[in-house]
């Protein structure tokens, strides 16, 4: 049974509707970006709905900034054909920088923090920051991967608030006082995010925990543990083991975060001295 004439579209009809000129519909067609037509009749050449469904697709992945081939693979990854080989790597490493990759990670850390993981999907994320779906998933594998690297953005914001106000010290002692000072001011969103860490830490996918593992150690064991080293050899310190010491400050610093929230009996100056007069007894040689 022939197709009724009428559901098809000359190529001047396609651009209007599309909102693509024809110059760049015949470029996509000669790239293999587009389809072909679905028949020519002498100099005539009729497209139908397929071609401008994948024009629009092209069109807001373009507004979106995302590079043309990704646009296509991505194209094929929902018409459920196999992308190329190594090209998420590729992705990944073109898009690090990207503002819509930076507006997504924003706007899903504040709700990460808010709601959690479970409670949190990606279509509300995908609404406050006014992407597609396609956008999405070009900037990031799933959920998952998402949450993950807003954690590591949460605490490499944190690192980088720390590192500003205590590069210039060099005593160990007053570098991990400050850096308990700076979690202190930081603690809504510190305990929060500490506490989201762990269920990811407590994941049965193995790939899950390790990424959150080195999220942790780097953005508070490794510092830690590397201003812990510098005060034994200064002979500030006791002979402590410096990698369980840093896990024990998190833990500290985390309980007494819960304290100021159970209870305002205590002000934040007071809970921050107990903090510091537990660890110095704990540390310090003299």
């Amino acid at each position: 049974m022939s197709r009724p004439k009428s559901l098809y579209l000359r190529i001047g009809d396609l651009a209007a509707r599309s909102g693509v000129s024809k110059q760049l519909i015949h470029y996509y067609l000669r790239r293999g970006y587009l389809h072909p037509p679905i028949y020519k009749r002498g100099n005539q050449a009729f497209y139908d709905e397929t071609h401008l469904e994948r024009l629009t697709f092209i069109k807001r992945c373009k507004e979106e900034g995302i590079p043309l081939p990704f646009t296509i693979e991505l194209w094929e990854l929902s018409a459920g054909e196999p992308p190329a080989r190594g090209t998420k790597s590729q992705q990944k490493k073109q898009t690090k920088n990207s503002p819509t990759r930076e507006q997504i990670i924003a706007a899903a850390t504040k709700i990460f923090l808010t709601k959690g993981y479970s409670n949190t999907s990606v279509s509300e994320i995908m609404s406050a920051v006014g992407i597609t779906k396609p956008s999405f998933y070009y900037y990031f594998e799933n959920k998952r991967d998402l949450y993950l690297t807003c954690l590591d953005s949460t605490f490499e914001d944190f690192s980088t608030w720390t590192v500003g106000k205590i590069r210039q010290e060099k005593n160990p002692w007053k570098r991990i006082e400050m850096r308990c000072e700076a979690a202190h001011s930081y603690a809504g969103t510190f305990l929060t995010a500490i506490n989201l860490l762990k269920e990811s830490l407590r994941h049965e996918d193995e790939t899950e925990r390790r990424r959150a593992e080195a999220i942790l150690r780097r953005s508070w064991i490794e510092p830690l543990a590397k201003d812990l080293e510098r005060g034994k050899k200064m002979g500030l310190f006791r002979p402590v083991d410096s990698e369980l010491i840093s896990f024990a400050l998190i833990t500290i610093t985390e309980t007494f975060v819960y304290r100021g929230i159970v209870s305002h009996k205590h002000g934040g100056e007071a809970i921050l001295k107990a903090i510091l007069d537990l660890v110095r007894h704990g540390l310090l040689k003299n």
